[in-house]
């Protein structure tokens, strides 16, 4: 029996204040900072999905930009180890407002300076994607 590998996809939201770049990072249900992030529906592509789960997450809503990275990690749910594939993406926006999703376990938001975003990640990986995405925007 073969098993699909999980897949989500998810954005490095970008906007500019003062012509200088702020990232938009969410407090996850597991309390890590991190990126916006989902599992893609069925038949979804990866940047749809990335579009997607930004707006459910977060309520913000922009232009997708470049591809960064595709990441792989494992993931333990109930007793079973399962290898996760995730596609990151640039969304550039000029939204301010964020409406972190609740039922998701999101309460919280920040819109940080770049220099402030690797030290408030909560996943080491996302440190590398964060690094890749800086020549892109």
């Amino acid at each position: 029996m073969s098993h699909r590998v999980p897949h989500a996809a998810g954005c490095v939201i970008v906007r500019y204040q003062d012509a200088q770049p702020v990232f938009l990072l969410i407090r996850d249900q597991y309390g890590q900072w991190t990126f916006p992030k989902g599992h893609l529906d069925e038949d979804e592509s990866s940047h749809a999905a990335a579009v997607r789960e930004v707006q459910e997450e977060t309520g913000v809503t922009g232009t997708l930009g470049a591809h960064i990275t595709t990441i792989y990690y494992d993931v333990t749910k109930k007793g079973r180890t399962f290898r996760k594939q995730v596609d990151w993406y640039i969304l550039v926006t000029t939204q301010t407002t964020v409406t972190p999703q609740a039922e998701e376990g999101i309460h919280e938001y920040a819109w940080l300076p770049a220099d402030a975003v690797e030290t408030h990640l909560g996943y080491p990986a996302l440190i590398d994607v964060f690094r890749l995405a800086q020549p892109l925007i």
